[in-house]
């Protein structure tokens, strides 16, 4: 584990399974332990939701980004099956005591895409997450349209994999239960689910279809015309998540 800097940012690397993850903490002004939030980002991640990160910063929060292994510099082959480990060990990582400033007991998740995916399912096993917020999240992922073409072509080319084998993981991890399976054991922890309303690859029903299969307290949020990156509506991203995560009380 790399020490933290003083800057308000700082490149840290962790373990799972000996693969080296790297990622980045910013760290909100400050020594007192604050709330910190794990950000998790899509597949392959070409939004990593650093705006985001940047936001909570200023209202005093901290947060990790981490990739898992085999993208984008972590070690090891992108496998959909161990992407769960990866955020435990990141979880394992922040209430470790290598950053002073982070409360542990006060650790939120925010996934986006397929890292929305993950946050469920992290949350719905461990109660160190104590808020949960998802961001175009699938509820199932064989419910995915994808081509094998377009598969490599917007994917696989940037990670440690092939399409065959991400198809083959995909197949394998659709068998287990699922974020609909495992949602509401979240609860009562609080749960927003947000999603674009324009969403050209998870269509917005995934996120209904969390919400309405989710324990109380839950918020669901659909951003009129936003598309799966919320690309045109991340100042109103930022906002609506730095408010509720304010509000949500960990």
């Amino acid at each position: 584990m790399t020490p933290a800097g003083h800057g308000g940012i700082a490149g840290t690397t962790f373990d799972s399974d000996g693969h080296r993850l790297a990622g980045v903490v910013y760290l909100a002004r400050g020594d007192e332990p604050k709330p910190t939030a794990l950000l998790l980002h899509g597949c392959p991640g070409l939004e990593q939701n650093l705006d985001v990160a940047a936001m909570l910063r200023d209202r005093g929060w901290n947060s990790l980004v981490f990739h898992y292994r085999g993208c984008w510099g972590s070690a090891g082959r992108y496998d959909l099956r161990t992407i769960g480990r990866d955020v435990r060990a990141a979880v394992d990582h922040l209430e470790a005591g290598g950053y002073p400033s982070v409360d542990p007991g006060r650790l939120a998740v925010v996934g986006h895409s397929l890292g929305g995916w993950a946050a469920v399912l992290a949350a719905a096993a461990d109660p160190r997450l104590r808020a949960v917020v998802t961001c175009g999240a699938p509820a199932e992922l064989d419910d995915i349209e994808i081509t094998t073409d377009s598969l490599d072509r917007e994917i696989t080319r940037f990670l440690a994999t092939t399409p065959a084998e991400f198809l083959s993981q995909r197949e394998e991890v659709a068998s287990r239960p699922g974020p609909l399976d495992l949602v509401a054991s979240i609860a009562p922890r609080p749960l927003l689910v947000i999603h674009g309303g324009d969403d050209e690859w998870v269509r917005a029903d995934h996120g209904w279809a969390l919400y309405q299969r989710a324990g109380r307290p839950r918020e669901y949020v659909e951003m009129e015309g936003a598309n799966h990156a919320f690309a045109w509506h991340r100042a109103a991203l930022r906002d609506l998540i730095g408010d509720w995560l304010d509000e949500a009380g960990i």
